[in-house]
């Protein structure tokens, strides 16, 4: 026995409704999607996390932080954490720059009108300005991913200096 979204008809599985016919109508829309497009990555950030973490409560300074009386709360957060985030943020930035291709698909497949499925049409019926326009635009985004993906270095590792 197969049970699925069409069956069940809990959420709708195409289209898209604007924000104006209502906020559940709106993410009811997109949340089969938008759980399509980051199962993956929520997978791979948390195994990051985790293991950055270890690596990060076996150190000294955490050790010291817990002889001192420190919450353990405050030495999660404070501490490890914040020591623990430079491969987390590497991994969230590499992950939103692999969406932007995973949308392309995920908008076809979801009949959803975005810029991913203007980029399929466009391909289809020859459009090479539109083709060329859109790829220039995912292209700065990449680049200004990237960027604040360095910016964000800088804020969390006083040590490392541009």
């Amino acid at each position: 026995m197969q049970i699925n979204t069409v069956k069940l008809d809990w959420l709708p599985v195409q289209g898209y409704s604007p924000l104006a016919d209502g906020v559940w109508e709106y993410a009811s829309h997109l949340l089969l999607p938008t759980v399509t497009l980051t199962m993956v990555f929520v997978a791979l950030i948390t195994r990051i996390t985790r293991a950055s973490m270890l690596d990060v409560l076996g150190e000294d300074f955490v050790r010291t932080a817990r002889a001192k009386g420190v919450t353990e709360r405050i030495v999660l957060f404070r501490h490890a954490l914040r020591n623990a985030a430079i491969p987390i943020v590497t991994i969230v930035g590499v992950a939103l720059t692999t969406l932007i291709s995973g949308v392309v698909v995920t908008e076809t497949i979801f009949n959803i009108a975005g810029v991913g499925r203007l980029i399929v049409d466009s391909v289809l019926a020859r459009d090479y300005p539109v083709v060329q326009g859109t790829i220039l635009f995912f292209s700065f985004i990449y680049v200004f991913i990237n960027l604040m993906i360095d910016m964000t270095y800088v804020a969390l590792d006083p040590r490392i200096r541009y």
